[in-house]
């Protein structure tokens, strides 16, 4: 068998292997079941961190799967080839398979009533329809109980080319039991004449207006600065594991930088844990669109392929992820990440002094972690980029095409236009792309110099001076230390927040720590009573802090499909744990809003947003000053 090399290591095919083996041995995993996920069952944190080159470790599996209509949790030794647990995981249903996206969109095609419904439409041949299984959000009603549902829109895509999302075919949606393999309703709200021809994104349809450019490339004409053995990456004074997994994608763990000579810790793991994305359509076909891409999808399932020159640069490094299909064989996608290093263009550092005419600057660079998973209509572009000062960017991009909708007007002159743009903005004739929020929130386990760490609120109070001078105020600042976990209700504009050591100190005394400095930070607006929130409740804040806990991981809970109760994050912290000087794990939530543009069709140009973990008296002084000016790299 294949040996993992590293204790957070992602399975290897002949593991995935051995669990199903296991499984069918034990008389758990017949020709009837199917896999939804295997993925590593992490050891103990204390255990991890320990680890040493050379010394054995333990690998665990966790395996969840679909038999007898029920849902299972299997719990895996693989060093002992033994179960450790097999348990009937209650009123949950587990993510969406492949299998299940793929087959469900051909079950409403054998429906008399959704024929019925194409034929009042003129579309009796279905060659060139594709019908699209969405998440139906929660589920309140006893009678659908246990029953897999999802909700079966259709496009058409005649002389679409490249854009399957121009023609939906409005107002026509089937639901569907994937246990079953039947179609429970088939809901039509009225016909829709069809939208404007969908127009190409292709370069040979744009017009090509815009000259050839001279090629412009990241290039490292001498070798790369980065190391990639399996897992463990090194850059500059960073190093840190990275390993993929089906639901999140990129897991990065053991974040440390190297103070001259001596590897400190910065973070044990970083990570997505959940994304949700509800629009803002009350209608029938539309308002039950509120997805959990993560806990429903999957990113690492989803993760694309990354093209050299395209989507990284030609000398990036390229990680392959290794998941179980529904049968329990492995399947390798290529490419999912890939690791580069790429000059930014910018001084990491400088200073121009006019007084002594002396200037001194440096370059910076950065290392880039990337993956890009493609749900559906929407491409995300996931970056973790470090640079030689200590920071860490986490950054999301948000690609792809807009979610449209049929409407019956083709300008706002139409009479009906104000009804029809009511909730988004017409992209084409007849077309509307419907308004809609993501809120990604990132699991940050922070080890600052240790585990024993404690969050920090830095509080900027006003200050009135009543002195001789013309001054009147200023602003002083109050730190404050978070005692218990749940959501952080300062404004994130009146305090910067810290991670501070409980232990360790600076030169000069104080506590070395990181700042989180918030970017996009939108909140959901949503009732906190409306269904679709109470199940993301998480996203009612932007910053959380919890301690940690190893199976504490998405901040929906591990189940959100169909859930219609609050998990995850909000039900964990109700505990009231105490998080000062001890391990605690921040979870931060990237929140914007979409109101779609012109410009977004028939393809969005690329929209970023983000945070940043950032040394705080981390250091004694500039960790940067030691970086080799462009001289003496250039010799």
């Amino acid at each position: 068998m294949a040996a993992a090399t590293h204790p957070m290591d992602g399975l290897t095919a002949d593991e995935i292997r051995a669990a199903v083996d296991l499984l069918r041995s034990a008389g758990k995993f017949d020709a009837a079941a199917r896999i939804v996920s295997i993925t590593l069952d992490e050891n103990a944190k204390d255990e991890v961190r320990a680890w040493q080159l050379g010394q054995t470790f333990a690998r665990r599996a966790i395996a969840t799967l679909l038999a007898d209509g029920r849902l299972y949790e299997a719990r895996i030794d693989l060093a002992t080839r033994s179960l450790a647990g097999f348990d009937e995981i209650g009123d949950r249903q587990a993510a969406l398979t492949i299998d299940e996206l793929m087959s469900a969109g051909e079950l409403p095609k054998q429906d008399q009533r959704w024929i019925a419904a194409m034929a009042k439409r003129g579309i009796t041949d279905f060659r060139n329809i594709i019908c699209l299984p969405l998440t139906v959000g929660p589920v309140a009603d006893p009678d659908m109980r246990g029953r897999r549902l999802l909700n079966v829109p259709c496009v058409d895509t005649t002389g679409a080319g490249n854009n399957l999302w121009g023609k939906p075919i409005e107002n026509l949606i089937a639901q569907v039991d994937l246990k079953s393999r039947t179609v429970l309703s088939v809901d039509d709200l009225g016909i829709v004449p069809p939208p404007a021809p969908t127009p190409s994104h292709a370069y040979a349809d744009s017009g090509k207006y815009r000259a050839v450019p001279k090629p412009i490339e990241i290039a490292a004409p001498k070798g790369s600065n980065v190391t990639v053995e399996g897992g463990k990456v090194r850059w500059d004074n960073w190093s840190f594991h990275v390993r993929l997994e089906p639901r999140v994608g990129a897991v990065l763990s053991l974040i440390r930088y190297d103070d001259h000579g001596i590897r400190r810790d910065v973070a044990y793991q970083l990570s997505a844990s959940e994304m949700f994305v509800p629009y803002m359509d009350p209608a029938q076909t539309w308002s039950f669109r509120a997805y959990m891409d993560i806990g429903e999808y999957g990113f690492g399932v989803l993760s694309s392929e990354l093209r050299p020159g395209e989507d990284c640069p030609g000398n990036a490094h390229f990680l392959d992820l290794t998941i179980s299909d529904t049968k329990g064989a492995p399947v390798v996608s290529r490419g999912a990440v890939c690791i580069f290093e790429r000059p930014t263009g910018d001084p990491i550092w400088r200073h121009s002094e006019l007084i002594n005419n002396t200037a001194e600057g440096r370059p910076n660079n950065e290392l880039v972690v990337r993956m890009a998973p493609v749900v559906g209509n929407y491409d995300y572009i996931v970056d973790y980029v470090f640079d030689r000062a200590g920071d860490i960017d986490v950054r999301l991009g948000a690609y792809g095409i807009d979610a449209t909708k049929g409407v019956a007007s083709r300008t706002l002159s139409d009479p009906s236009a104000a009804v029809d743009t009511a909730y988004g903005t017409l992209v084409d004739g007849r077309l509307l792309a419907v308004n809609h929020d993501h809120y990604m929130t990132f699991r940050i386990d922070m080890d600052v110099d240790g585990t024993g760490n404690r969050l920090v609120e830095d509080r900027f109070g006003v200050r009135k001076l009543n002195g001789e001078g013309t001054r009147k105020s200023l602003w002083q600042v109050d730190t404050r230390p978070v005692a218990t976990e749940g959501p952080i209700t300062t404004p994130l504009n009146a305090a910067q927040f810290r991670i501070e050591s409980a232990v360790r100190t600076n030169k000069h005394g104080y506590r070395t720590s990181y700042q989180l400095m918030p970017g996009h930070s939108d909140v959901s607006l949503l009732a906190k009573d409306d269904p679709v929130q109470l199940r993301a409740a998480f996203s009612a804040y932007t910053l959380w802090a919890s301690a940690y806990a190893k199976d504490e991981r998405y901040a929906a809970g591990l189940y959100p499909n169909q859930n219609q109760e609050v998990d995850g994050l909000p039900k964990w912290t109700a505990a009231n744990r105490q998080i000062e000087n001890r391990d605690l794990v921040l979870w931060y939530t990237v929140g914007f809003r979409h109101v779609p543009r012109a410009e977004d069709w028939p393809v969005m140009p690329g929209l970023w947003h983000g945070f940043r973990l950032r040394p705080f008296n981390f250091f004694d002084r500039n960790p940067a000053l030691d970086v080799p000016p462009v001289a003496e790299v250039t010799k």
